[in-house]
């Protein structure tokens, strides 16, 4: 049975999901934990048009994808959340979201987030840029969860600096990656096909021969996660 937990402030909504996915790459079938942050601007379209298309819904991502280089609003996109699959189920969980939801993170809300996450796989960002949630909470969820994994785009800003501990840098290069060592950083490589990394493969990956799932690896946990020092690579199918 799923359950979903919902809060928001002035230009994203959060949705804090607790489900089953049917994706092998990332879980063994257990429930898990996904985050989710949407822009209000990309709620106020999916709950009051139609016909709009992938492109229209992912150019209002500014708020809650930031400057990400495969964010929409970046214009190049490229992202691998933008799939139709994937699209068709953030229309369908936004719609599901009722307006008097759309409230504040509270104290009880974060406790029942807490608890959602105890014993249980934590996915965050599975949509959106994750450190845009509370330090606190995602340090909460991390301290109670089996095992977690998290990457932000926005290692370089001071603002998110606190979720080095939780999250891996998204970098491109090995060169990037050693300035975010220097940072604290552990960093996930999203490589350019052709290129070449000193990082260890992703275990949930191709090249690697699918020997893991992210639910099982979790070496994308931070600094304070699995791996210590270790970075991973990923060979980008496309752009994102």
């Amino acid at each position: 049975m799923s359950k979903k937990i919902v809060f928001s402030d002035d230009k994203n909504i959060f949705v804090i999901s607790k489900s089953k996915t049917s994706n092998k790459k990332i879980s063994d079938g257990k429930p898990l934990v996904q985050t989710y942050t949407f822009s209000r601007e990309q709620y106020h379209l999916a709950t009051t048009s139609k016909g709009f298309g992938m492109k229209k819904f992912f150019a209002l991502d500014g708020s809650n994808c930031m400057d990400c280089k495969f964010s929409g609003n970046q214009g190049a996109g490229g992202c691998y959340t933008h799939k139709f699959n994937q699209y068709v189920g953030f229309l369908s969980m936004l719609r599901s979201i009722k307006i008097e939801q759309l409230t504040p993170i509270t104290i009880s809300k974060v406790v029942e987030i807490v608890d959602l996450s105890r014993d249980t796989y934590v996915r965050f960002g599975t949509y959106g840029e994750p450190s845009l949630m509370p330090l606190s909470m995602v340090k909460r969820m991390s301290d109670v969860a089996s095992n977690w994994t998290g990457y932000t785009h926005q290692h370089n800003k001071e603002f998110a600096q606190g979720y080095k501990d939780f999250f891996m840098a998204s970098t491109h290069t090995d060169e990037e990656a050693t300035d975010r060592a220097s940072d604290g950083w552990r960093s996930f490589i999203a490589l350019e096909k052709g290129s070449h990394s000193s990082a260890i493969s992703c275990p949930a990956s191709k090249e690697a021969g699918f020997v893991s799932n992210c639910s099982k690896c979790s070496l994308c946990s931070g600094a304070t996660g699995k791996g210590k020092k270790i970075n991973i690579y990923y060979l980008l199918k496309t752009n994102g």
